[in-house]
């Protein structure tokens, strides 16, 4: 395995953690939220470049975290669509936090407007 390819992974999981910790209402303009997502859509264009970057972003579905879950399934919907779907329609039809995500993402990607290519900002 190229290690070289994975390591945006750990910070692709360290913002999304961050990010689920987060009470919006306390981020001031969600600058700090804006800051996670901009690391983790850096480290998900670096991953989503090869077969096991997306391989471990799709192992992560099955993380305990639910941020993390449900972004990892969110982006793997592109390359590993049975696994992805399977999560998010699960989240989707529970009473569980996230489960309007689950719903909003499942019907973007369904319409075909969902994209995971847009570039970040170089700072932030």
């Amino acid at each position: 395995m190229a290690t070289a390819s994975l390591e945006p992974l750990a910070d692709y999981r360290a913002a999304l953690v961050e990010m689920d910790g987060l009470r919006l209402a306390d981020d001031r303009r969600g600058k700090r939220w804006n800051r996670c997502v901009h690391r983790v859509q850096r480290a998900q264009l670096q991953l989503r470049q090869t077969a096991e970057g997306q391989a471990a972003i799709a192992a992560l579905i099955d993380d305990p975290v639910p941020t993390v879950a449900h972004w990892a399934a969110s982006h793997a919907l592109f390359w590993d669509e049975d696994r992805a779907r399977t999560h998010l329609e699960r989240v989707a039809a529970s009473n569980e936090t996230g489960s309007f995500d689950a719903r909003m993402t499942l019907q973007e990607f369904d319409a075909g407007r969902l994209r995971h290519d847009w570039q970040p900002p170089k700072h932030g």
